[in-house]
């Protein structure tokens, strides 16, 4: 196609667009997606050339924001891509920016600064204080866990981050953010509050696992963790009596987290009847397990100067604390069961994923179980109570060298989080201007998988090496290089527990069975001729897995 005929059929194309009637139908179809066509490539080129015209180090140190990345369709910008496929998207974005600099990001009506190499990280991690993570909390609460809009409103009124420090001029008894991230800091990162929690998780699971009705089975290893391990999880974090109230409420859950991203994106009711289904589900059993829990509280013997360690109806201390936290604050019935329904999901959508995939790497591998299963042997005792079969001592299994590799190599390539903050004021990262109250996303899992950084001879940073830990020595790892639970201030809280759940997880099931792969799966059941992938993954926390492993179990006698 010549440049005369080229210009004619973009004439035609925009005279079918404003004049359809002078056209039939298919001839004004061809050209106006003709025309459309021309428009995105245009757009794409223009957006290209001014990415590169922008990158170089004139732009830098000048008070110029980071080169915006190209995209194909104005307005939308990258958020199809980054909604599609996250994964993908960063990919090729550093392919485009190979030096690692900061990126602009048009997602919709949304400013984001894209972040990434690990001295850029690190400054977002310093930069603590002028940057707030609030906004996502409240975006998750409302679009997921179906905080009320008054609520969302009372707690978003509270700008005073979660330092000891106040960033505004709110009072002490409105710095909710605050009271609660002293909350979590003393109920999950003081050793006794962890140990505590991890002896009885390790009390509920092993309860669990001899509770399992069969000597042999053949199953999925996700589907048999997300049956016993969330049980035992969930009775540790808010008591029983929700899983006997809503028998369904294990299935509801996986359902309800299938759908997590789908409704944090604003996906509405009609395209997402199943995932907004079960969060209704999840929701009411939470609330259900709320009403019981604060009335058998008023009727029961215990008192707040008691102040339990773990009681039937709040279950552990953490949720007991919270939830008199946001009353104080007058947060509504239903804003505390939403609130509490987020930090079922948190304790259960992250540390089950994990032990799946720790497992998973053991079950391929029959070598790296039997090492395993020998490692951990050191560290099992006899169980405390008459129930529970068996103990461990979590100081020990902490310091087994392979199971804690291991442990490492997958949170590297299994976890993926997107280090999301609000710019409260201007700062300087890396030469360019990132501007106050837009937003920054560093996604954690292009450090992870840097060959410069974590390659070694033979074993590429993309596949999975148990031993990849044990070579300390042979690598300088900073803190933006690995950092699967984010980092500054808002670290994760739950990580020390977090740690001792899916070690002592680990621990327990390859002590109580023997498993031998069978064959790869599909959620569903069916076959499938893959593992658990990251394609088309969630950037979310731990990736879920989107395949399953099929296991012959076997339970063992256990001698100690």
């Amino acid at each position: 196609m010549n440049t005369a005929t080229f210009f004619t059929f973009c004439r035609e194309a925009a005279s079918a667009l404003l004049f359809p009637s002078q056209y039939s139908i298919v001839n004004s179809l061809l050209l106006i997606f003709f025309g459309l066509g021309i428009f995105l490539v245009a757009t794409y080129l223009f957006t290209l050339c001014r990415f590169y015209a922008t990158r170089g180090p004139k732009s830098r140190f000048a008070g110029s924001e980071p080169p915006t990345v190209p995209y194909w369709i104005p307005f939308v910008g990258s958020a199809l891509s980054m909604v599609t496929d996250p994964h993908k998207f960063f990919m090729e974005t550093l392919v485009k920016r190979p030096d690692k600099g900061p990126m602009t990001m048009r997602l919709g009506p949304i400013r984001m600064y894209l972040i990434m190499g690990a001295d850029n990280i690190q400054s977002v991690f310093r930069y603590s204080r002028q940057l707030s993570f609030e906004f996502m909390q409240l975006r998750i609460a409302e679009k997921v866990k179906g905080l009320p809009a008054h609520d969302a409103q009372q707690l978003g009124a509270d700008d005073s981050g979660t330092g000891s420090a106040p960033l505004s001029n709110i009072t002490e008894n409105g710095r909710i953010w605050h009271k609660l991230h002293a909350i979590y800091l003393k109920n999950l990162t003081e050793k006794k509050a962890v140990d505590f929690l991890t002896d009885k998780f390790v009390s509920e699971f092993s309860k669990q696992l001899q509770s399992v009705p069969w000597q042999y089975e053949t199953m999925g290893l996700l589907g048999f963790l997300q049956k016993y391990q969330f049980n035992a999880s969930t009775t540790t974090l808010v008591g029983p009596r929700i899983l006997d109230f809503s028998p369904q409420f294990v299935n509801n859950f996986w359902d309800y987290d299938a759908a997590f991203m789908t409704l944090m994106q604003g996906m509405p009711r009609f395209m997402r009847r199943g995932g907004w289904a079960a969060r209704d589900r999840c929701l009411e059993a939470t609330k259900e397990w709320l009403a019981a829990a604060t009335e058998n509280s008023g009727r029961s013997n215990i008192t707040p100067d008691d102040d339990p360690d773990w009681d039937e109806n709040f279950g552990h201390r953490l949720v007991r604390e919270r939830n008199a936290a946001l009353l104080n604050y007058g947060i509504s019935f239903d804003g505390r069961a939403a609130m509490h329904m987020g930090l079922i999901w948190a304790i259960n959508a992250n540390a089950i994923p994990m032990t799946a995939y720790m497992l998973i790497e053991m079950v391929r591998n029959p070598s790296l179980l039997q090492r395993i299963r020998s490692e951990v042997q050191t560290a099992m005792v006899p169980g405390k109570e008459s129930s529970s079969a068996l103990a461990v001592d979590i100081e020990k299994l902490s310091s087994l060298p392979l199971l804690n590799s291991v442990y490492n190599e997958c949170l590297r390539l299994r976890s993926s989080i997107p280090i999301s903050r609000r710019l409260r004021v201007d700062v300087e990262i890396d030469g360019y201007t990132l501007k106050a109250n837009n937003f920054i996303l560093a996604p954690s899992w292009v450090s992870h998988i840097n060959e410069d950084v974590w390659a070694h001879s033979g074993h590429p940073a993309s596949e999975f090496w148990a031993e990849r830990f044990l070579e300390k020595k042979s690598r300088k790892v900073k803190l933006g290089d690995y950092c699967p639970y984010g980092g500054g201030n808002v670290i994760c809280p739950g990580r020390f527990f977090a740690k001792h759940e899916i070690l002592a997880a680990v621990a327990l099931v390859v002590t109580f069975y023997d498993m031998e792969f069978v064959r790869y799966s599909k959620l569903d059941g069916a076959p499938s001729e893959r593992g658990p992938g990251i394609d088309k993954a969630e950037c979310r926390g731990i990736v879920s897995l989107d395949r399953d492993v099929v296991v012959d179990f076997r339970k063992r006698s256990i001698l100690l």
